[in-house]
């Protein structure tokens, strides 16, 4: 259901961004200025921005949370189960990096984008599977999960590494007091969320004040949850509850916000030069060739060389639709779009690409596994 939510914001903001009358009021809102803070540490931006560095950050450790219950307490806790996730991850990863690098390597300012095409929307892949849970196995969920976890792992680091602007040293020292405080309360099995959301807001303020990307501070904060803290008389999964207690307010409020207030794509203020642009051919080219193609040929070095087999009850078909189904992209993708360029044509053509190719991702997907048969087995 969120992921069709998701969808309608996405829909709802392309419609506004095409009425001239809604359009002005819109950007109004959109750009209107929020203070947060205490003295000299005071954050000021937009609500868009607002949005992107602070309501996303909350998104960020929600994520922190999925991974690390998947891999501490879930089904990824045999670690040899997450193999074949992390190498067609890596897969996903790097072709479609490439791809996008091959067809913007003599622009400046085109190049900048080469990470946007690597990232799967997995709530919208997953969703798709379960309307059509007649024709997949659950070890294709889980396989699907295993894969997502390696793939916003790499996105983040890319994030952090490759689109944090220059840094400020003194904010970024300071934030060594939050940390210290999470180390403490983590080695103390504490559970206390009040404290832990104290800790991530100021560790939050620290960081954006830093230069640092305030969804870094999200993802952090995650890694010093404890998974499971035992008690006399009882025992506290604390990440799992975390991540519940979250999960309406990620699902249904700021995802959906974020694709509204990034989904602006005015149809009249755009040329076919932007359609055909090599950025977006770029994303569109590595979303919809890209992904697919770096999975299945990541997958069939591990296979062909006895590393590692495809989970039982999984057909090829099946596999070949899912890898189509991950170059869906939005989320991240647009996430890291809008932090590549900094020109409202540029991200408009990142965004007409994204479109493109998560939609033809979804059709040519869909209509692979629609056509699988689960009687076909692939081989040992």
């Amino acid at each position: 259901m969120s992921a069709f939510l998701l969808f309608f914001c996405v829909a709802i903001a392309l419609g506004i961004s095409n009425v001239d009358s809604l359009l002005q009021y819109y950007r109004e809102i959109i750009n209107y200025k929020l203070v947060v803070g205490i003295g000299p540490y005071q954050v000021s931006k937009t609500i868009v921005k607002f949005v992107n560095d602070g309501l996303m950050a909350i998104f960020f450790f929600f994520l922190g949370l999925e991974m690390k219950y998947h891999i501490q307490e879930g089904e990824f806790k045999d670690k040899r189960n997450l193999l074949l996730p992390t190498i067609t991850a890596m897969g996903g990863f790097i072709v479609p990096a490439l791809l996008y690098a091959a067809f913007n390597y003599d622009s400046a300012e085109g190049s900048s984008g080469w990470a946007i095409p690597v990232a799967t929307d997995t709530a919208f892949v997953l969703a798709i599977l379960a309307l059509m849970k007649d024709k997949v196995s659950d070890n294709i969920k889980v396989f699907v999960i295993g894969l997502s976890i390696i793939d916003d792992v790499l996105a983040v680091l890319t994030l952090a590494i490759f689109y944090t602007p220059q840094l400020d040293i003194v904010p970024l020292l300071w934030s060594i007091i939050p940390l210290g405080v999470l180390f403490m309360l983590n080695k103390l099995n504490s559970y206390s969320r009040f404290l832990y959301y104290l800790m991530g807001i100021i560790l939050w303020l620290f960081v954006v004040q830093a230069g640092v990307h305030g969804t870094i501070a999200g993802i952090t904060l995650a890694c010093f949850i404890p998974t499971r803290i035992e008690l006399p008389n009882k025992t506290i999964h604390l990440v799992k509850d975390m991540e519940a207690s979250i999960h309406t307010l990620v699902a249904f409020a700021i995802l959906p916000l974020f694709a509204f207030v990034n989904c602006e794509l005015p149809f009249s203020e755009l040329k076919l030069d932007d359609v055909f642009s090599t950025i977006s051919i770029g994303c569109f080219i590595g979303l919809f060739f890209g992904k697919p193609l770096g999975i299945l040929s990541f997958m069939y070095v591990v296979k062909l060389g006895r590393f590692v087999d495809l989970p039982k009850g999984i057909t090829m078909t099946q596999f070949l639709g899912v890898a189509c189904l991950c170059g869906i992209g939005f989320t991240l993708i647009l996430f890291i779009g809008l932090r590549a360029f900094d020109s409202i044509e540029l991200e408009n053509q990142m965004k007409i690409g994204v479109l493109l190719g998560s939609l033809g991702s979804i059709i040519i997907g869909s209509t692979i596994i629609g056509a699988a048969s689960p009687k076909y087995k692939v081989d040992d």
